[in-house]
């Protein structure tokens, strides 16, 4: 009901001016268990707002994929935070995908603005460099990096929902709601996608403390304490990294080891 209440018919509002890091949108299309998608957005990001647009177009073998990565970025206290996945390959390739608002480039994004029909709801599929560089490097934002625990059937069918629902969404737009619709409650309809044991919380309403709900629920690694698995999980960056090609590597590396 509510996903009906925030679709967004395609020929209401003649076509916007979008946010640069928003013109695009990912596209799928499915071959023998390939997906070839455009625009995964690879932007270059020197301050917060010089940067170097850029997406390409690749293809992943749903058979390749090897891991999941829960993404916590925080920027402020510790009850809010910008949670995403990043899907792992065995040829050592990463794909993030970021839910957020899709913004035109006269709007700025506030939480209370949210709770009315301002903005559009955008899957941004893009290279670690790009969605996760720019908060670790260029904003100095605190990210955690999880490994979440998942069978590998399971995490091939949680990449095929997600880029269903990249396509659902370029048939037919919604708009990003504050509670109903977020980065976090689309995260748990994946989830519950492929365990339907999840249930709505107060921790994916407080998105600071969805780490924390992934660690109560089995999806990460339970072998230690969740204060200790959150310290180590904490990537570290030095003051004069590059974001080059060895950076997804280097964040993992990063990672202190249990």
């Amino acid at each position: 009901m509510i996903r009906r209440l925030l679709a967004q018919p395609l020929d209401a509002h003649p076509a916007p001016l979008w946010a640069t890091e928003y013109e695009r949108t990912a596209s799928v299309q499915w071959q023998d268990g390939v997906a070839r998608i455009c625009n995964v957005r690879h932007f270059v990001y020197r301050t917060r707002d010089d940067f170097t647009p850029a997406w390409y177009d690749a293809s992943y073998d749903l058979d390749a994929l090897c891991s999941v990565d829960l993404v916590m970025s925080r920027w402020a206290g510790d009850s809010v935070a910008h949670v995403f996945v990043s899907f792992g390959f065995a040829d050592g390739r990463y794909l993030a995908v970021s839910i957020e608002t899709r913004r035109r480039s006269d709007q700025r994004y506030s939480a209370l603005g949210g709770f009315w029909r301002n903005y559009g709801l955008i899957y941004v599929v893009a290279d670690e460099r790009d969605l996760l560089g720019v908060r670790t490097d260029v904003r100095r934002e605190r990210v955690c990096l999880y490994r979440v625990q998942m069978p590998d059937e399971a995490m091939r069918a949680l990449f095929a929902g997600y880029m269903q629902r990249v396509e659902a969404l370029n048939r037919r737009p919604e708009f990003y709601n504050t509670l109903f619709n977020n980065c976090t409650t689309n995260i748990l309809g994946h989830a519950r996608a492929i365990a339907p044991h999840l249930r709505y919380d107060w921790r994916i309403l407080l998105s600071g403390h969805a780490d924390d709900y992934a660690f109560r629920m089995g999806l990460l690694d339970r072998s230690t304490p969740f204060d200790c698995l959150k310290a180590r999980s904490l990537i570290r960056r030095a003051a004069d990294a590059q974001i080059d090609e060895a950076y997804s590597r280097e964040i993992r590396m990063s990672i202190s080891a249990p």
